[in-house]
């Protein structure tokens, strides 16, 4: 026990506190008596330095540092003495977790450091940090030229007002067909959601800092906090929301949402507020439902399902 520290505090006054079950694995769960802070730890025991130093030295890593540019950056912001040959064993280690490694050189050497677009937006007295990656949005295929488009005009052209006098689509919930039919899968976002929620300072960051990890060392996340507004005619509403995460897989678009606690959300609602989200992407790019899925996911389970099939249902 003496070699495991709190991912949230570094200390070592800790007890066991039940098991974290999900579709392949039991863990041991852990309490802090210092900071009062659950945590289950997987990848980082017997980690000398707590996980918020680890996924930040790899996020300045891909964000187009160098490793002693990256030891540096932590070193200041964390106050620890993180050498540049301990960055280096950090990306090596946790390759499969970043796969962005595999088009780093390419990004830089294009776009140098300049890779995140960022926009802030104050909504309904809530503000969201738009970003989007510019070179895996201009690596894109031509198929998603009109949702290209659509991240970049965001920038310039944006109509602030819908935000203010319209519906929320979390605050939608329709009479949905099909959604006992959802799938549970095993995925690549929980992994990193797992891995990155312990850099969380508290809940309210749980958000931020799952969205900017997976933007920055996952080569799937092209945008977070995507801005959507569309006149549902069958509604006749205006419906508008922020997407937290959205990728591209293949020749799919997937829109995912991060839920806490993903098993115990309720489905009409959950659905509903993601079936209005693809019906936005859709009618904002022109992409069709057929090729766009949506999910949510926490740090334990995923959960997907196609909106053109509830779509068809639910019309």
């Amino acid at each position: 026990m003496n070699k495991i520290k709190c991912i949230h505090c570094g200390n070592k006054n800790i007890i066991k506190k039940g098991k974290q079950k999900n579709l392949r694995e039991v863990k041991q769960r852990y309490y802090c008596k210092d900071c009062r802070k659950r945590f289950v730890f997987s990848w980082l025991i017997g980690k000398k330095y707590n996980v918020s130093v680890i996924i930040n030295a790899l996020s300045y890593y891909n964000l187009g540092n160098n490793t002693y540019q990256s030891s540096k950056l932590v070193n200041r912001q964390f106050k620890v003495k993180v050498s540049n040959s301990i960055v280096c064993v950090w990306i090596n280690e946790f390759k499969r977790l970043c796969p962005y490694y595999k088009i780093r050189d390419k990004v830089i050497n294009e776009y140098g450091k300049n890779i995140i677009a960022s926009k802030l937006f104050k909504h309904n007295g809530l503000t969201y940090n738009y970003k989007y990656h510019k070179a895996k949005i201009d690596f894109l295929d031509k198929e998603f030229n009109e949702l290209v488009k659509y991240l970049k005009r965001i920038e310039e052209d944006f109509p602030h007002e819908f935000f203010d006098i319209n519906k929320r689509c979390s605050q939608l919930k329709m009479k949905l067909d099909g959604i006992e039919n959802i799938d549970r899968k095993k995925s690549y976002a929980s992994d990193l959601a797992r891995f990155s929620v312990g850099a969380a300072r508290n809940d309210y960051l749980r958000h931020k800092v799952i969205e900017e990890f997976m933007l920055i060392n996952d080569v799937c996340t092209v945008a977070i906090e995507v801005p959507i507004w569309f006149w549902d005619k069958r509604w006749k509403k205006g419906i508008c929301g922020h997407i937290d995460i959205l990728q591209t897989r293949g020749n799919k678009i997937y829109i995912l949402d991060y839920k806490p606690n993903a098993i115990s959300e309720n489905l009409s609602k959950v659905c509903s507020q993601l079936f209005f989200y693809a019906k936005g992407i859709s009618f904002r790019t022109g992409i069709k439902l057929k090729d766009i899925r949506c999910a949510w996911f926490d740090d334990k389970d995923y959960f997907e399902f196609q909106p053109e099939k509830i779509f068809r249902k639910s019309e």
